[in-house]
């Protein structure tokens, strides 16, 4: 009886590097304070094949500020 040939190996799987990265903050207004300091921008993919907008993000320099000092020494 003669043994069977192995199959061959499989090949690996090519290695895809990705980065998700922050764009710069752009002022926005904020319609809570009524004024601008909002803070907006986007989430980046950068990929071989390019960059893609994948999400936003945003925030208030007064409306996020914790009230209480405690609070601030817990985050």
């Amino acid at each position: 009886m003669t043994p069977r040939p192995r199959p061959p190996a499989p090949r690996p799987f090519p290695v895809l590097t990705v980065h998700v990265t922050a764009s710069t903050p752009r002022p926005d207004w904020c319609h809570l304070c009524k004024a601008w300091t909002r803070f907006t921008g986007d989430v980046l993919l950068l990929t071989p094949d390019g960059v893609s907008v994948v999400g936003s993000y945003a925030g208030c320099e007064i409306c996020d500020e914790p009230d209480d000092p405690e609070e601030t020494r817990r985050v």
